[in-house]
């Protein structure tokens, strides 16, 4: 099985730490290229109380500087680490399975590698985790990169 286009979700955890190494590793293997996807959560919860408005003037400013940190922090851990392989960046907005799944389909990605944990932390047990929902979802081969039984705890 050959890769030409490579994505790996990250959210700036170790566990995406990991899947980061594994996909240049595979993008390298396969002379594929990789795109970095990260998704910036919805900052407010819909609310009938609430119009869209109201919701996008109050959050526009801090959704500006959450997508330049998100920018700078994609830059230096990811990017730069990842010298000599064809590798370009995207930061999307929503729900991170969803905005994953559409992102691998628009994009026509071969394997997705994410990360078995993310920061997601307790929320995992009741809501299930974005690499769960993901590899359900994905038209594309999905690699969950999981820890070391060594370095797991």
């Amino acid at each position: 099985m050959s890769f030409a286009r490579i994505a790996v979700a990250v959210d700036f955890s170790a566990g995406a730490d990991l899947a980061m190494r594994t996909a240049l590793d595979l993008t390298r293997h396969h002379g594929a290229q990789l795109l970095v996807v990260h998704v910036i959560p919805p900052l407010v919860t819909p609310s009938p109380l609430l119009d869209d408005f109201m919701v996008n003037q109050a959050t526009m400013g801090l959704r500006e500087n959450l997508r330049g940190s998100c920018r700078a922090e994609l830059d230096r851990r990811y990017l730069k680490p990842a010298e000599g392989v064809p590798v370009q960046a995207r930061i999307l907005e929503g729900d991170p399975a969803r905005e994953i799944v559409a992102f691998t389909n628009q994009e026509k990605i071969d394997l997705l590698v994410v990360g078995s944990t993310g920061l997601s932390g307790r929320a995992e047990v009741v809501f299930g985790s974005v690499a769960a929902k993901v590899a359900r979802r994905a038209s594309c081969s999905v690699m969950v990169v999981r820890k070391p039984p060594d370095e797991a705890a």
